[in-house]
């Protein structure tokens, strides 16, 4: 059945949201193509930010928002927000890296490549759980900022990788950087859901969730067109040497690769050359992606420790639901299961429900 006190739909802000972050990701991606100086990059990058304005004054405006910007207001919401945002832009981006960096330069297959990625999610799936007791000892906002500095210290790491540094050397880099983004991924999602009151928790979870896929989608575009770029200058050199049907290789370590393979016999030595070029090539723009990463999270750092409180106060949150609740009653039924005056739970400070 319906349900009669559903909020309306918002199609404008949704249309404005979803083609101002496409322009925007496309210019990224496009911008080592066409260059990051070149009118078609600046001019679709500055018509993405015009759209996104006009998306925020919008929702501003309008009686049914998407997504009420008020709440970012908040600085607990809009910290943590943020420093989900730059997480996930940070591992999305190094991702990207790393995948490649297993395949094209250590020569391992896909399926190798995914068996030694796998430490990667165990490691968080221990710290996640953990960062509850940490919170409680030190915290939201020093937990998140350790998760969030182990994550940059991580990315840091990963600029001592070479063409033919052993597996074992990247573990505990992989795993640095998983931990934290254990420390900072949990308590910042509290942070965002009790930031506002009950009655909007479905809202906090639509930003969580859309953070994430904004800062993930963000850090492929950032951190791939920073690869992309600086792979191809360093390819210049070689490139000048080889004839005009071999200029693929400047676009990827994969086309140079492959390249490499279809020169006759007697040009061995080309090959040779060429395949060793792209390696040495993709490791320092590997390095420059990973710095980009590394500013990201070492940002989120900074506005963790100005803008997310230390702990969250229960008696606000209390205050919050009940101020909606007075000003809103009759248009969201209050569920016969919550009491709003029960103990708070100590983990994620909201109401019990009757009976737990």
């Amino acid at each position: 059945s319906k349900d009669p006190n559903a909020p309306r739909l918002d199609p404008l802000g949704a249309l404005l949201s979803i083609v101002s972050l496409s322009i925007i990701l496309y210019a990224i991606i496009e911008a080592p193509d066409q260059g990051w100086g070149s009118s078609g990059t600046v001019t679709k990058l500055v018509v993405g930010l015009v759209l996104l304005a006009v998306f925020i004054v919008w929702e501003l405006r309008t009686d049914h928002p998407m997504l009420d910007v008020r709440f970012f207001e908040k600085p607990r919401f809009t910290a943590a927000a943020a420093a989900i945002t730059l997480v996930f832009f940070a591992m999305f981006g190094s991702l990207f890296l790393q995948t490649q960096y297993f395949q094209f330069v250590l020569g391992y297959s896909p399926l190798e490549t995914g068996i030694r990625m796998l430490p990667f999610a165990a490691a968080m799936m221990i710290t996640a759980p953990l960062s509850s007791r940490v919170v409680q000892r030190i915290g939201t906002k020093f937990t998140v900022a350790i998760g969030l500095g182990l994550v940059t210290t991580g990315l840091i790491a990963l600029t001592g990788l070479q063409a033919d540094t052993p597996y074992g050397n990247i573990f505990w880099r992989l795993m640095l950087m998983s931990a934290g983004m254990g420390f900072t991924m949990a308590p910042a999602t509290e942070s965002v859901m009790g930031s506002l009151p009950i009655f909007k928790a479905g809202v906090g979870s639509a930003v969580n969730d859309t953070t994430r896929q904004i800062g993930g989608a963000l850090g492929v575009a950032i951190v791939g067109s920073v690869l992309a770029t600086t792979y191809s200058d360093r390819m210049g050199p070689i490139l000048s040497t080889l004839p005009p049907a071999a200029s693929a290789a400047g676009n990827s370590i994969g086309a140079a690769q492959a390249i490499a393979r279809s020169l006759p016999e007697q040009m061995a030595g080309v090959s040779t050359a060429l395949i060793a070029a792209s390696k040495s090539a993709f490791v320092t723009a590997m390095h420059q992606g990973v710095l980009v990463a590394a500013a990201a999270t070492l940002l989120g750092v900074v506005l963790v420790l100005v803008f997310l409180p230390a702990t969250a106060r229960d008696e606000e949150l209390g205050e919050q639901d009940f101020e909606f609740a007075t000003e809103h009653a009759g248009e969201f039924p209050m569920p016969a299961s919550v009491d709003l005056d029960a103990p708070r739970d100590p983990d994620f400070g909201l109401p019990h429900r009757s009976g737990e």
